[in-house]
């Protein structure tokens, strides 16, 4: 590896010319904040399927109550 010039954590890979980050704790900081995003973006979906549900569970309920209504 290849030290670059004016940044202490990143290196060239003499083969592949690629400058990588060898600095161990940037490279946990990135893991674990893509970790998060990873967990928020599921998290959103999870609440927009929940959402859903209950849309459609009250659309249902709408339905039977207004057949009811009918009835009387």
């Amino acid at each position: 590896m290849i030290p670059v010039n004016g940044h202490s954590g990143l290196a060239r890979d003499p083969r592949s010319k690629a400058i990588i980050n060898i600095n161990s704790t940037d490279i946990e900081k990135a893991r674990m904040l893509k970790k998060k995003r990873r967990e928020a973006a599921q998290n959103d979906e999870q609440l927009r399927t929940e959402v859903s549900t209950l849309q459609n569970e009250v659309s249902d309920i709408k339905i039977i109550l207004n057949k009811i209504l009918e009835k009387l």
